[in-house]
């Protein structure tokens, strides 16, 4: 199993901006089509050598996870002694449930780079990292219940707008989310590694289990350079990918 060069997956990501507030959509001017990109036939993979130990950390001041990498990377022995410096943090490890993976370019790179332009290097206390993701705003259901996406409560569902630029692959069996409008998001990382079904879900969501014919691919939206994904957490803390959308364009 080809496992993503980040294993948080972003709920690590989002676990750890818990200080952060983050705008909605509509007040970040954040609107993309629920149409998938353009996926290149051979995009290069920036893990396509999975690391033993994924040494991640996410700058705080942009809510972008990075991933050690660069001219001056954390050595293994260095990661196990360091602590960021204030507003940075450590990721840490998640349960995932998909079997494949690709991360194609740092998210705000552009879609025709080649080779070393498609990592966007960023440096933090005396080290280089690669930019993977990046958290841009933060939507709620129902929204009448005001929207706190770090703390989501029983019957609530946070919508996380999050640029990647990453293939996501299931090949087995897949528990989903399914919205009165036609949406649809399957699980993908828990925090123990069983998926916990009894979670409250706002009225018209389901659950639904079902056994794949084939693979599901999954890619991000938008058009142009954008590679947007919106990461679902629940009350569990179980997070989903969207892949299906209730219109043509989000939100």
């Amino acid at each position: 199993m080809n496992r993503p060069m980040t294993v948080l997956v972003l709920l690590a990501l989002l676990a750890s901006t818990a200080c952060f507030s983050l705008p909605s959509s509509e007040e970040a001017g954040i609107s993309y089509a629920t149409a998938p990109i353009d996926w290149p036939e051979n995009a290069p993979c920036l893990n396509e050598e999975t690391p033993e130990l994924a040494k991640e950390i996410v700058i705080g001041s942009t809510s972008t996870v990075v991933i050690s990498g660069g001219d001056n990377e954390i050595s293994d022995e260095a990661w196990e002694r360091y602590w960021p410096s204030f507003g940075n943090q450590k990721n840490s490890n998640r349960n995932l449930e998909f079997e494949d993976s690709c991360f194609w370019r740092s998210p705000s790179s552009r879609r025709d780079c080649e080779g070393d332009e498609c990592q966007v290097i960023v440096e933090a206390d005396g080290y280089t990292w690669v930019e993977l993701a990046q958290i841009t705003a933060a939507d709620c259901v129902p929204a009448e219940a005001g929207c706190q996406p770090f703390s989501v409560g029983p019957g609530e569902l946070a919508f996380i707008v999050t640029k990647k630029c990453h293939e996501v692959v299931f090949r087995e069996d897949v528990i989903e989310l399914v919205g009165p409008d036609g949406e649809r998001a399957v699980m993908h990382a828990t925090t123990d590694g069983n998926p916990d079904l009894s979670v409250a879900l706002p009225a018209g969501w389901s659950f639904e289990e079902r056994s794949l014919a084939g693979p599901l691919v999954l890619h991000p939206f938008g058009t142009g350079d954008e590679c947007f994904y919106n990461i679902i957490r629940d009350a569990k803390e179980q997070a989903y990918h969207q892949y299906e959308y209730a219109g043509a364009s989000y939100p």
